[in-house]
């Protein structure tokens, strides 16, 4: 099975040029040879060997393989567990400026998913991304620029090896949080974001912001409704949706939780109050 994407959306500054799927059959080879992009694969199944820098690495499900432009490199499938995979293949005069702040190379060109699991699926948004036709191109270019973040947030160099931080990591934390609070996101989301584990993200949090990421998170979802409440007709389902809660009865529990009354008996308060005399 094979799948290809070419993107006619050329941009000098930086663009995904191509996107694809390989399912490849036992002992497949591709060769010594040069790229003349940057390149991400991310292995879904099987088994392979990847070659770069003169170094083999023996790889396998869940694994993602780096490979720059104008490097020799060979990947070679497994005889008997054939790996199949994602891949992407990016450009532009961007690209190499932002990768000097990752320590990603052709001589340590290598990670695995749980060292960035959210790789893994912004990678398999483009794969669904690059099936939707027209401006899909602004999509693609706009998950490629996430990745590349998070490359080098996770990965980064030793010159940029200070934003890891504590205090920055609490920060990020929070605008996460902020940018992300109508989506249905837990606390092992914002840890698995940024690459920590969920107990050392609420200490930093809290030591930083006095209280922990689910109350800030919780506060800001509350804050938004209430904002909805007053100056919208939405119905209370549709606010729940609005601030990340998929069930309104859960919402409406945490609602009356911090703020002391329903959002049904908040709404009528403060419109009534609100009314002209």
């Amino acid at each position: 099975m094979h799948y290809l994407y070419n993107n006619p959306a050329v941009n000098d500054s930086l663009y995904l040029y191509s996107c694809g799927f390989d399912a490849t059959c036992p002992g497949h080879t591709y060769g010594p040879t040069v790229r003349s992009g940057f390149m991400l694969h991310y292995i879904l199944s099987g088994n392979g060997v990847f070659t770069s820098g003169g170094k083999a690495w023996p790889l396998h499900q869940g694994d993602f393989f780096f490979i720059a432009p104008g490097e020799i490199i060979k990947y070679e499938a497994s005889q008997t567990t054939p790996w199949s995979f994602f891949w992407m293949g990016f450009r532009g005069s961007l690209v190499k400026h932002y990768l000097q702040r990752c320590r990603l190379s052709p001589q340590e060109p290598v990670f695995h998913e749980s060292q960035a699991g959210i790789i893994k699926n912004l990678f398999s948004e483009i794969i669904e991304i690059s099936v939707l036709g027209a401006n899909s191109d602004i999509l693609l270019n706009s998950r490629l620029t996430e990745i590349i973040y998070l490359l080098c947030q996770t990965f980064p160099s030793e010159a940029h090896s200070d934003l890891r931080n504590p205090k920055r990591i609490a920060i990020q934390a929070m605008q996460y949080m902020r940018n992300h609070y109508d989506r249905n996101i837990r606390i092992d989301d914002i840890a698995c974001y940024l690459n920590i584990d969920r107990t050392y993200l609420h200490r930093l949090f809290t030591q930083e912001f006095r209280q922990s990421p689910k109350e800030y998170l919780t506060r800001v979802r509350m804050d938004k409704a209430q904002a909805l409440l007053i100056n919208t007709q939405y119905a209370i389902a549709t606010i729940a949706l609005s601030v990340g809660y998929q069930d309104a009865l859960l919402f409406s529990k945490v609602f009356r939780h911090h703020v002391g009354v329903s959002p049904t008996d908040y709404r009528k308060s403060r419109q009534k109050n609100a009314a002209p005399r």
